[in-house]
C-alpha cells in the first residue's frame, strides 16, 4: 500500500538525497533509508482503500472535531514523544551530553517505534480496525449492547484492558465515542487502554524515565539512576504534571488522562527493571564498557558517597580492596549486555553502597557493642593525642550523621505534606465540562490568593540549585563535625607492616553461634 501511495511522490531526501519514501500512520512521508520524516503529508481521497463503513464514521467524527474544538489529531505516541523531549532537555541543561537527546534518546525511540510497528515500517492492519470490523459483520444493527461510561474506562486497569478484547465492548465503545462529546483527547487514547500488547512493550510515564536513564548509561555519564529520581522528584526534571506542557491543540482529556497523569512518585524497581526490558526489546548491542575511569565503576562512586556520608578518606584505600579482592570492578561485571541471561545486571549506585557497609562491617563490626568500645578507644586516645590529626570516633560521626540527617528528612516530609498534586492547567474529561472546570479552576485561585493575603502567607521559596551532593561537608567548621581528615589508626592494628582490623574475622560473631546450635542439633539428632 505505501508504495502505490509514495508512486506519484518523486523528491529526494534532504538527508541522504534517496528517493525511497514510506508513509507513516500520521499520513507524513518518511525516508526508509535515514528515517527522515518531512512535513509533507498525503490525504486518502479515496474510499476504495476503506473496506469498512464504521471506520470512515469514525474519520468524519474526528475530522468534525478537529473543526469545533480547535485541536488536532494526535496520538498517543506524539505525546510520550513530547515528554521525552522535555526530559532530554531538562537533563541538557543540568549538564548531561548535547549527544543524548538528538542522537542517543532519539534514536532509541525511533527504534521503539519501529520495533512496536507504531511507525517507521510498513504500516500494518491495526489491530483495533480489525477488532470494529469484525464486531460490525458479526454483530446484529438492532442490538445495541449496553454503553460503558467513561468512569468504567478511567478504571480498567492494564490487566483488565488486555482481557476487555472482544467485539461486543469494542463496538460498544464505538458507539459510545459518537454518541459521546469527548472519550479521549487523543485520536487513539480510549483503543490505547484495551489494546492487548502482552507482546510489546506499553509505553508509560515511568517508561520514559526508563529510556533516559538507558541513554544516560549509554554515554557512560555521571548520574546514576538515583540520582535521576532525586532530580525528577526536586522538579528539576519534567515528570509530574508534564503535560501542562502539552501545545494548546493538543487537548488533553477523558482517558488521556490515565495516561498521562501521574499520582505518586517513581519507583527504583519499576524504572530499573523496564529499562532492561526496553534493551532486550530493542535488541540493543553491548554497552560502551565501564571502566575504572568511568564515573559508574565502584571505586569512583564509594570516593562519592564517602565523602557524602562524612566519612574519612582513608575508607576509600579499603574500599578499593574489597572491590578487588571480590572482583566487582572488572569491565565484563559491569557492562550491561542486553538480553544476556548469563551476566548480572548491575545497579551502579546499590552496589557502591553495599562496598562502603561491607567495609564498615569489616572494621567495626556493627554488632551495636564493638563499635562503641572502638569508639571509646579512640576517645581516649585522641585526649592523650597532641600531634598529627584526631582519630575517628564512631559515636561522634554517628550523632553527627543522624542530626543532619534528621533534619533533611524533615524537609523532605515537609516538602512531600505541601506538594500540590493537580497542576495549574486545569483538566476535563469531556468538551461539556469544560466550562464548568475553568470557572471552578478560577474560583480555587482566587479564593487562594483572598487567604493568602489575610493569613500573611510566605510565598514559598525557589527550589534549589541542582546538586550531585545532597550533604556537604565543610573542613572549614571549628566544631568538629567534618570527619574527612580523621584517621582510622585508632582502630587497626600493625602487622608485618600493614595496618589491619582488630576483628579479623568478618562474620565470625553470627556464624559461630549458629555453628553451635546447629551442632548441639546435629548432636542431638545423633544421640541413641
Amino acid at each position: 500500500m505505501d508504495e502505490e501511495a509514495t508512486r506519484d511522490f518523486n523528491e529526494r531526501c534532504a538527508q541522504c538525497s534517496e528517493v525511497n519514501w514510506g508513509l507513516t500512520d500520521g499520513g507524513r512521508f518518511y525516508c526508509r533509508s535515514c528515517h527522515n520524516v518531512t512535513e509533507r503529508t498525503r490525504e486518502v481521497v479515496n474510499a476504495g482503500f476503506v473496506s469498512n463503513v464504521r471506520i470512515q464514521t469514525i474519520s468524519k467524527g474526528l475530522r468534525k472535531q478537529e473543526k469545533t474544538d480547535g485541536g488536532c489529531e494526535w496520538y498517543v505516541c506524539e505525546g510520550f514523544q513530547l515528554v521525552l523531549k522535555k526530559q532530554a532537555e531538562a537533563l541538557e541543561a543540568l549538564g548531561v551530553c548535547p549527544e543524548m537527546k538528538d542522537e542517543i534518546l532519539c534514536n532509541f525511540w525511533r527504534l521503539y517505534l519501529q520495533k512496536s510497528k507504531q511507525a517507521y515500517c510498513n504500516r500494518p492492519a491495526r489491530e483495533t480496525v480489525k477488532a470494529l470490523s469484525v464486531c460490525d459483520s458479526s454483530t446484529d444493527v438492532d442490538s445495541e449492547p449496553e454503553r460503558p461510561s467513561i468512569l468504567h474506562l478511567l478504571s480498567l486497569s492494564e490487566s483488565e484492558g488486555d482481557l476487555q478484547t472482544d467485539c461486543s465492548f469494542a463496538s460498544s465503545t464505538s458507539k459510545f465515542s459518537e454518541s459521546t462529546s469527548v472519550c479521549s483527547g487523543s485520536v487513539d487514547g480510549s483503543l490505547y487502554l484495551m489494546k492487548n500488547q502482552k507482546d510489546k512493550l506499553r509505553m508509560t510515564m515511568p517508561m520514559t524515565l526508563s529510556f533516559c536513564y538507558m541513554a544516560l548509561l549509554w554515554l557512560r555519564e555521571p548520574m546514576t539512576l538515583s540520582d535521576l529520581l532525586r532530580f525528577v522528584v526536586e522538579g528539576h526534571i519534567p515528570y509530574l504534571n508534564v503535560f501542562q506542557h502539552f501545545p494548546e491543540k493538543m487537548k488533553l482529556c477523558g482517558l488521556d488522562l490515565k495516561i498521562f497523569c501521574v499520582e505518586s512518585w517513581p519507583v527504583y524497581e519499576e524504572v530499573y527493571s523496564k529499562m532492561l526490558e526496553l534493551a532486550a526489546f530493542l535488541d540493543l548491542p553491548r554497552f560502551p564498557d565501564i571502566t575504572d575511569s568511568c564515573f559508574l565503576h565502584p571505586d569512583m562512586l564509594c570516593m562519592k558517597y564517602l565523602m557524602e556520608a562524612n566519612l574519612p578518606d582513608e575508607l576509600h584505600n579499603w574500599t578499593c580492596r574489597v572491590v578487588k579482592k571480590i572482583c566487582i570492578g572488572e569491565v565484563d561485571f559491569l557492562t550491561l549486555v542486553p538480553g544476556n541471561k548469563s551476566t548480572r545486571n548491575v545497579k551502579y549506585d546499590v552496589l557502591a553502597a553495599a562496598v562502603i557497609v561491607v567495609v564498615l562491617k569489616l572494621l567495626f563490626l556493627l554488632d551495636d557493642h564493638y563499635e562503641w568500645l572502638l569508639s571509646d578507644f579512640a576517645e581516649e586516645r585522641n585526649k592523650n593525642n597532641k600531634e598529627g590529626g584526631p582519630y575517628f570516633e564512631f559515636k561522634k560521626w554517628y550523632k553527627v550523621i543522624k542530626c543532619s540527617l534528621d533534619v533533611e528528612q524533615k524537609k523532605l516530609d515537609e516538602e512531600r505534606a505541601k506538594y500540590l498534586w493537580r497542576c495549574e492547567k486545569p483538566l476535563f474529561y469531556s468538551a461539556e465540562k469544560k466550562s464548568k472546570v475553568l470557572k471552578r479552576r478560577q474560583m480555587v485561585v482566587n479564593l487562594q490568593n483572598q487567604f493568602g493575603k489575610l493569613s500573611g502567607s510566605v510565598r514559598p521559596a525557589e527550589k534549589p540549585n541542582p546538586s550531585s551532593f545532597q550533604l556537604r561537608w565543610s573542613e572549614e567548621n571549628t566544631d568538629g563535625s567534618c570527619f574527612h581528615r580523621h584517621s582510622l589508626k585508632g582502630i587497626l592494628q600493625e602487622k608485618c607492616g600493614l595496618l589491619t582490623a582488630m576483628n579479623p574475622d568478618y562474620w565470625l560473631c553470627t556464624v559461630k553461634l549458629c555453628t553451635e546450635k546447629l551442632r548441639e542439633a546435629l548432636n542431638k539428632d545423633s544421640a541413641p
